[in-house]
């Protein structure tokens, strides 16, 4: 095999679990999956890895066909801040990443002032303004993303880019479909301790909003409430089926746990498409991409198109042609595949 015709490994990971995808990139145009897997952290309490943890992860990929030790990772929310600045246009002649990064700084969102500054200028707005277009800017703390790196480095996976989950997602969204240029989009990724929506002009991402609720609230009440096994929450998990079952008490019990959850969550969603519809008032609304955690689940899909009226579609890394060539590593494997998005999107961004 030559490793120049396969993507660098796109890893992505929570308290939860690590999740990764490579790609063959021989056809640009046409990338091919050729190896997933998503490995427990066994109830990690700190979210960066640590170099056991990354060894152990080396070793697994290596048994589970990856190839090479090039990695991409993604940028850990708990240190990165996301801001909308309204700052000089593009061309002025002023220093716009010294502007962000003092903004970013005055924000009162990190302890720190040592941060590093990624931003693009949004769409304009329609209608017109006479005010330049806001910058969507995302800081990082510098010192735990070069902890995050050391680590991976003294594991001997070579990071080759550390990338934000928006530009991830929205990379894994524009490949289906449905995505159309000119639409709002959005993808909603349901993650482990948050949730986000990531709020798109076309492919340009324009919003992004902070959801303080997780699948593992649900593992929480699930131990509290109902005393249930772990071998039983991680089959809750792990679903096999996009229908829970009216007759078995854990799916029972598991729909009951999702009401409050994605109601609230609606909200939230409700809140973020409204404000980037103000915005772009012409702009057609296009569709709501569902992502990470219980996405794939008919209640999470209904409760979605319900509270948006708009059309929802499983935003998925699932095979859906014959010229996939790598081979399922878990039997639940289709309920783990919308969480797959963001290393997804980690792969083909640093193959570019």
């Amino acid at each position: 095999m030559n490793p120049k015709h396969f993507s660098p490994i796109g890893i992505d990971f929570d308290y939860n679990e690590f999740r990764a995808v490579q790609m063959n990139i021989s056809s640009r145009e046409n990338p091919v999956t050729t190896a997933v897997a998503t490995i427990a952290r066994q109830g990690s309490r700190n979210l960066v890895p640590s170099t056991e943890e990354l060894n152990t992860l080396a070793q697994t990929l290596a048994q589970r066909g990856f190839v090479g030790n090039r990695v991409s990772i993604s940028v850990p929310k708990e240190c990165s801040s996301f801001h909308i600045l309204e700052l000089p246009p593009q061309g002025s002649g002023a220093p716009i990443t010294q502007l962000a990064l003092l903004e970013a700084q005055r924000s009162g969102a990190h302890k720190t002032k040592d941060l590093q500054i990624g931003y693009w200028t949004q769409p304009p707005k329609n209608p017109p303004s006479k005010h330049p277009s806001p910058y969507y800017t995302i800081a990082c703390e510098i010192e735990p993303l070069d902890h995050l790196i050391d680590q991976f480095e003294s594991a001997h996976l070579v990071p080759v880019k550390v990338e934000p989950i928006e530009t991830a997602l929205v990379r894994t969204a524009t490949s289906h479909s449905e995505f159309i240029e000119g639409s709002i989009h959005c993808i909603l990724d349901i993650g482990w301790d948050h949730s986000w929506a990531v709020i798109t002009l076309g492919s340009t991402p324009v919003y992004t909003r902070k959801i303080d609720l997780g699948a593992s609230r649900i593992r929480r009440q699930l131990i509290d409430d109902h005393a249930m096994p772990v071998h039983a929450i991680n089959v809750l998990l792990n679903p096999r089926s996009s229908a829970l079952n009216r007759e078995s008490k854990v799916d029972r019990i598991l729909s009951a746990l999702l009401t409050p959850l994605l109601s609230q969550t609606m909200d939230q969603l409700d809140t973020a498409l409204t404000y980037v519809s103000q915005q772009h008032r012409f702009a057609p609304f296009g569709v709501v991409f569902r992502s990470g955690y219980y996405a794939h689940l008919n209640q999470v899909a209904h409760a979605t198109a319900h509270r948006t009226g708009m059309p929802t579609i499983e935003l998925s890394t699932h095979p859906e042609s014959s010229d996939t060539s790598y081979e399922p590593v878990t039997p639940f494997e289709y309920a783990l595949s919308p969480r797959l998005n963001i290393a997804a999107g980690l792969a083909l961004g640093a193959a570019a």
